[in-house]
C-alpha cells in the first residue's frame, strides 16, 4: 500500500507498508514499512511536515513492525465512516481494507494513494441551505465524489459529518481531496449525533459558543470560528492554507500517535505520558505547556469530559515548526447521554479535582524517570494562579459568548472549585 504526502504544491509518494501476513489485516498485524527510495534521500532525518510521525523520522531503513504504527490508526476511517463504507460494499471490511479505500482524505497533508482517480463530473455547487437539508442530490453527488461522509441519512440512525468547501462564487462543494487553489474555505459540516441523546443540539450549538469563550480567555483558536446554523456545525479547517503558490496542507498528529497508542480501549494515557513526549517535538515547550494545562482547565470547568487523544494534535508547519493544534471538539460533553468520563487524567487528579502543586511536583519526577530534563515549571504556576483570577468571570464571559444560561448555570459550582484549585498553587 502507497502512502503519499502533499508538499510543495502536490501530492507525491513517500512511503509503503506492506503486510506481513495478509491473513492480519488488523491493527495488531506485523508488516514492513519503508521510506520511497526517492523521498528519502531528499528529507533525510526530518521528523516533522516531511515525515509520517514524529515517531517515524525519514530514513532509508525497512523496518519490520510487530503492529501498525500509531499515525496510521489517524488516518483509519472509524465508526460511521466504516460503517457508510461497509454499507456500500455490501460486506465487512478488515482494517487493512478499511484503510485502502477509506484514508483517501484525512485530515493533515498524508492520504493512502487512491487506487484509481477519478475526477467528479462537473457540478456548480450547493447552498448552504440545501447542505442544511441533507437532500438525496447532495448526499448522492457527495458519496459519487469519493467525499468523506461520516454516516448517511437520518434514517440510518448515524450524524453525518462532510468535508466540505467553498468556491469563490459563495457556493459549497463536496471535498473528496482534489479541490484546490479555486476554493476560498475548507471546512467541516457537523451535524447532532443521535447517540448523544436529547441534548446533541444543545452540545453543537454550545460548541460553538465554547469556543468564542476560548477565545476571549486567550487561548489558541482557529483563526476562524465555528458558527452553527440550521441545526449543523461548520467548522473552518486549520489544516488547510491558501498561500501565493496555492493550497498548504499543514500536517496533523493527534496525541494518540505522538504516544504511540493504538487502541485507546486497551492502553490508558496520562497527561505526564503526553507531555514527556511533547517535550520532545514542539517548538517552544514551555509556552505550550501553558497552553496545554490551560485548556484542561476549561475542560474541568466546563464540563468536557470527552479529552480523549484524538481530540489534541500537533500541529506541522512548512518552515518545521510544530505546536499544539487550535483547540478544536471542545463543548459541554457533559450533556451527551452516553455520561463520557475524562479519560486523560493526571498523577494528582481525584474526582476530576486536581491537586495542581501535587501535579507540578509529580510532573518533575516523570521527566527525570524518562531521562529528560524538567521544564522549569514556575511560570506554569504563575500562568495557573493567573489563570484562576480570569475565571472568576467565567459566567459572565460564557454568557456575553452566548453559552446557553442552563449551561452556565450547571457550570457554575465546577467553576468556583477550579478557580480555588488554581488560588492553591505553589508559585515558589
Amino acid at each position: 500500500m502507497k502512502i503519499e504526502i502533499f508538499l510543495e504544491g502536490r501530492w507525491q509518494a513517500c512511503a509503503e507498508i506492506t503486510l506481513v501476513d495478509r491473513s492480519l489485516g488488523s491493527r495488531y498485524g506485523a508488516l514492513t514499512l519503508r521510506y520511497a527510495g526517492k523521498y528519502a534521500p531528499q528529507h533525510l532525518f526530518e521528523k516533522g511536515i516531511e515525515a509520517l510521525s514524529v515517531r517515524l523520522p525519514v530514513d532509508m531503513q525497512v523496518r519490520t513492525l510487530a503492529r501498525w504504527p500509531a499515525f496510521l490508526i489517524d488516518l483509519l476511517p472509524q465508526g460511521a465512516a466504516k460503517r457508510r463504507l461497509e454499507r456500500g460494499l455490501e460486506t465487512s471490511l478488515s482494517e487493512w481494507e478499511l484503510l485502502e479505500r477509506g484514508a483517501l482524505n484525512p485530515v493533515g497533508n498524508l492520504r493512502i494513494r487512491p487506487p484509481v482517480t477519478v475526477d467528479p463530473r462537473p457540478h456548480p455547487g450547493f447552498e448552504l441551505a440545501e447542505i442544511l437539508a441533507r437532500g438525496d442530490e447532495f448526499i448522492s453527488y457527495a458519496e459519487e465524489a469519493g467525499a468523506t461522509v461520516a454516516g448517511s441519512t437520518d434514517a440510518q440512525g448515524e450524524a453525518p459529518k462532510f468535508w466540505v468547501a467553498q468556491d469563490k462564487r459563495g457556493r459549497w462543494h463536496p471535498d473528496a481531496g482534489q479541490l484546490g487553489a479555486e476554493m476560498q474555505r475548507f471546512a467541516l459540516l457537523k451535524f447532532p449525533a443521535p447517540e448523544s441523546g436529547a441534548r446533541a443540539t444543545d452540545m453543537l450549538r454550545n460548541e460553538a459558543a465554547y469556543q468564542r469563550v476560548a477565545q476571549r480567555l486567550g487561548l489558541r483558536v482557529a483563526a476562524e470560528l465555528p458558527t452553527f446554523d440550521g441545526g449543523a456545525l461548520l467548522i473552518p479547517r486549520f489544516d488547510r492554507q491558501l498561500g501565493p503558490d496555492g493550497l498548504v496542507r499543514l500536517g496533523v498528529e493527534s496525541v494518540y500517535s505522538v504516544t504511540g497508542v493504538i487502541d485507546s480501549s486497551r492502553e490508558s494515557l496520562r497527561h505526564h505520558e503526553v507531555l514527556v513526549e511533547l517535550s520532545k517535538h514542539l517548538t517552544d515547550f514551555d509556552a505550550e505547556l501553558i497552553e496545554y494545562c490551560r485548556r484542561d482547565v476549561l475542560n474541568l470547568a466546563l464540563g468536557n469530559r470527552d479529552n480523549h487523544g484524538r481530540n489534541t494534535a500537533v500541529l506541522k508547519y512548512p518552515d518545521g515548526a510544530m505546536r499544539l493544534a487550535p483547540l478544536f471538539d471542545f463543548g459541554p460533553a457533559y450533556l451527551d447521554a452516553r455520561s463520557l468520563a475524562r479519560v486523560i487524567r493526571w498523577d494528582a487528579e481525584r474526582a476530576s479535582d486536581v491537586d495542581w502543586s501535587a501535579s507540578l511536583l509529580n510532573l518533575t519526577d516523570r521527566f527525570e524517570d524518562a531521562k529528560l530534563r524538567a521544564p522549569d515549571f514556575q511560570p506554569l504556576a504563575i500562568a495557573l494562579r493567573n489563570f484562576g483570577a480570569q475565571l472568576e468571570g467565567l459566567p459572565d464571559v460564557m454568557a456575553s459568548c452566548g453559552v446557553d444560561q442552563d449551561v452556565i448555570d450547571a457550570r457554575r459550582e465546577d467553576v468556583i472549585r477550579v478557580r480555588r484549585s488554581l488560588n492553591k498553587v505553589s508559585v515558589s
